[in-house]
């Protein structure tokens, strides 16, 4: 087993035999996550790996757990994510597309591969662009309290409706 908190997965040292990357990798050192976010709770993962000639095979599951700021009412949320994983780790593209072309690619330049790094991206690219609380047009939002405007009396949409010939009414 390969503890999720390594810095680096060598591609050679991986069983052809399969074994388990697991754990908590070091979110300590996800810096940009951590931007991006207003808390990270917790991080989980939970891989299946095994090498193929000159590449690794992963299959498994990122879970993370914390608070999103919602781009509505600009409170809190809290966030889980689980990211199916399902790629080939290799040196050049053409190595893994020979062996499964169906596979995403995760470069690692000399058979090394920055796993920390990886695993932030991963996480990274599942946010959701526009997170949201819940779907609601005005009051309260029902997951931060936060009192949001109703939209029918929105300087927008007051403008749309005067430039469009209709009453706000």
């Amino acid at each position: 087993m390969t503890a999720a908190r390594a810095s680096t997965l060598l591609i050679s040292r991986v069983s052809t035999t399969g074994e388990r990357l697991h754990g908590e990798p070091d979110f300590g050192a996800w810096l940009r996550l951590q931007q991006a976010v207003q808390r990270l709770d917790s991080v989980t993962v939970d891989l299946q790996l095994e090498r193929r000639g000159r590449v690794v095979l992963a299959d498994g599951v990122l879970r993370i757990r914390g608070l999103l700021r919602c781009e509505r009412c600009l409170g809190a949320m809290p966030w889980e994510l689980r990211q199916d994983i399902q790629v080939g780790i290799a040196e050049a593209e053409a190595t893994l597309a020979a062996l499964d072309a169906q596979r995403e690619v995760v470069l690692a330049p000399g058979g090394t591969l920055a796993l920390q790094e990886w695993l932030e991206e991963e996480a990274l690219l599942a946010l959701p662009l526009l997170p949201r609380c819940a779907e609601w047009t005005s009051g309260a939002c029902p997951v931060s309290g936060v009192e949001v405007p109703s939209l029918d009396t929105s300087p927008y949409l007051l403008m749309e409706k005067r430039d469009h010939g209709s009453s706000p009414e």
